[in-house]
């Protein structure tokens, strides 16, 4: 599993990317089987193979293959013992492509040293990475697969009649409660489908294909009215500042944990990185836990509304900007730090003198789409109590009021728009 000696490297962390290497081809390899055993064999081979068996003719084969495996689509389920089986025998041909050394695992593991300035050098490491090639292409392949059999893609519906005519009466409704180019817009769009129907209906007689012909659209176009909208920007405008506090009051405490949270600043004592690993272990964790969770949560504990929704907010763009605070820091010009620590100046003044100075200005731009970012959280937090238009926007769609949908998807696209443009105008002017 040696990785070659023209791939430049020191001697130690050879032997560490190795070993790296060599763990990751098994999991790969696993992986490999696993795909392959779950979703060609059991979800497409098997259940083409029972068609065969439960056809109007069966045939023998397939009926047999059938029964001698017991399997049925509607019940049968490919059980855990099975998958570590499939994932074991998987693991086992990656241990032997592991020790080639030339597998997918070990170049993942020799990504970053595979630079060379010598062509001969180049030309071996080409050669030499071949079968990482081929392994990566189909790891590739059997993912994109995998996804194809289980989002359960099927092209043929999109263009089905009966639900491309529920999707123009729907269109049709919000279309109708958009402000201002509401009516006159919804009468346009029903033009054009109604032409689109005339025209299927025309071709289908003309091919004498059976079936009825399609209805057209009669929609009747109710616009909201002014004393809707008074509600609707109230609870907007609760939206937006519900955005402001979480963020308001989530910078400063991110920008004290941010400097836990960078390797550069904590690998001088025991006592820092263990920071470093509580503060990593905070954020990845409360990072994993969606904001629409966080809601729910904080709904159940302090009850529904906007400060629920606020706290939600607030927890989890802690937990992102000290993300993107640390790896900021990470990114510094290590020069001042070193000639600070050089004169004996405490670990707050480097922080402070050496550090802060350097990323002011990334942090300026990541708050603030930090801020943009929760502007459209807080739509989607009120759907579970979290206070806002999003409220109102779960109650008019549970109540099929599609046109009042239509109002609030235009008022918060308008708040979403004027926002990105703003922050946008914001952080090219600090740049």
């Amino acid at each position: 599993m040696r990785i070659p000696s023209f791939v430049p490297m020191i001697e130690s962390e050879r032997r560490t990317r190795e070993w790296s290497g060599f763990i990751i081809e098994i999991l790969v390899w696993g992986y490999i089987a696993l795909v392959a055993a779950r979703i060609v064999w059991w979800n497409m081979i098997l259940p083409f193979v029972e068609g065969f068996a439960i056809d109007d003719s069966p045939r023998a084969w397939a009926a047999s293959i059938v029964s001698a495996l017991n399997y049925d689509s509607r019940y049968s389920e490919f059980s855990w013992t099975a998958a570590g089986l499939v994932f074991a025998a998987g693991a086992a041909a990656g241990i032997g492509f592991g020790l080639t050394g030339r597998g997918f695992g070990p170049w993942v593991a020799s990504l970053s040293k595979l630079q060379v300035n010598n062509p001969e050098d180049s030309i071996r490491i080409r050669n030499h990475w071949s079968l990482a090639r081929k392994e990566g292409w189909l790891v590739l392949a059997l993912t994109i697969l995998t996804g194809w059999v289980l989002t359960r893609v099927e092209l043929g519906k999109m263009v089905e009649l009966v639900g491309l005519q529920s999707f123009g009466r729907l269109v049709l409704q919000l279309a109708c409660g958009l402000p201002v180019i509401g009516m006159p817009l919804s009468a346009g769009l029903e033009f054009v489908l109604n032409g689109l129907v005339s025209l299927t209906n025309a071709t289908n007689a003309l091919i004498g294909s059976a079936g009825e012909a399609l209805p057209l659209f009669n929609l009747e176009c109710v616009p909201s009215d002014a004393s809707y909208y008074g509600n609707a920007v109230s609870k907007l405008l609760e939206s937006v500042y519900l955005a402001f506090m979480a963020t308001f009051f989530a910078v400063p405490v991110a920008f004290v944990l941010a400097f836990f949270g960078a390797r550069n600043l904590t690998r001088h004592s025991f006592a820092t990185r263990l920071a470093y690993t509580v503060v990593r272990l905070y954020i990845n964790v409360t990072r994993s836990i969606e904001p629409i969770i966080w809601a729910i949560l904080f709904s159940v504990w302090i009850g529904i509304g906007p400060f629920a929704g606020a706290l939600a907010l607030m927890v989890h763009s802690i937990s992102s900007l000290v993300k993107q605070y640390s790896e900021a820091i990470e990114g510094v010009d290590e020069g001042p730090i070193e000639a600070l620590e050089a004169t004996g100046a405490s670990h707050i003044a480097v922080a402070w003198f050496a550090v802060v100075p350097q990323v002011v200005m990334p942090y300026l731009a990541f708050t603030i789409y930090r801020w943009d970012i929760n502007v459209r959280m807080a739509t989607i937090i009120g759907l579970v109590g979290g206070g806002g238009i999003g409220g109102l926007l779960i109650q008019e769609q549970g109540l099929a009021h599609w046109t009042q949908v239509g109002t609030l998807a235009a008022l918060i696209f308008f708040v979403v728009w004027t926002m990105d443009f703003l922050s946008a105008k914001v952080r090219e002017a600090i740049q």
